[in-house]
């Protein structure tokens, strides 16, 4: 019997990262592991590891900081992990912070999970390279980033060369959990 269960139907399209055409774009394959799925342009089922299902919770409360704190703590282990990897840190930036925030907020508000287009997004902000990944639970953003880092598809985008900029948005569902976006770019 297969540890894996097929996912509900994913209302999502898959895709890791997009480039602006005629520049280098990065993919592979999707798996969800517990907390999102990088989108890849074809899309595919979702598979979510049996005991990820039940790791959600649905605890209903508010969340224990507020959400600029949960921000700068999930940038600072993902730059310490990128620090770790000889990579430079990604650094804030105006045009990907906002449509980090928007589409985490939107999320939130409508209890949906899946990934933006990313196109739109390279020719609004003018970059060249974007990526992004998603969370959503009670969990504290040190334990965030390490599940990204332990699945390969989350670990390419947090470790890509290309990233430069990072936005954040993270918010408290009707639940108490927190849904956060947390986009990449290059300009």
């Amino acid at each position: 019997m297969s540890k894996h269960r097929a996912a509900p139907a994913c209302p999502a399209r898959h895709r890791a990262t997009t480039a602006r055409p005629g520049r280098r774009l990065l993919s592979g394959p999707l798996v969800v592991v517990l907390l999102t799925a990088l989108c890849a342009l074809g899309g595919t089922a979702s598979v979510v590891p049996a005991a990820a299902s039940a790791a959600i919770s649905t605890y209903q409360g508010t969340p224990a900081m507020a959400p600029s704190t949960y921000e700068r703590r999930i940038r600072f282990w993902i730059n310490l992990r990128r620090r770790e990897h000889g990579l430079e840190r990604v650094r804030f930036a105006a045009c990907t912070d906002r449509v980090a925030e928007r589409w985490g907020r939107k999320l939130a508000l409508h209890d949906t999970f899946y990934h933006q287009k990313l196109m739109p997004i390279l020719i609004k902000c003018d970059a060249y390279y974007a990526g992004e990944t998603l969370g959503r639970g009670s969990i504290a953003p040190r334990r965030l980033v390490y599940l990204w880092m332990h699945s390969p598809e989350h670990r390419a985008v947090l470790l890509s060369p290309h990233a430069r900029r990072i936005g954040i948005g993270s918010y408290p569902d009707r639940y108490g959990r927190w849904v956060t976006a947390v986009d990449f770019m290059h300009f």
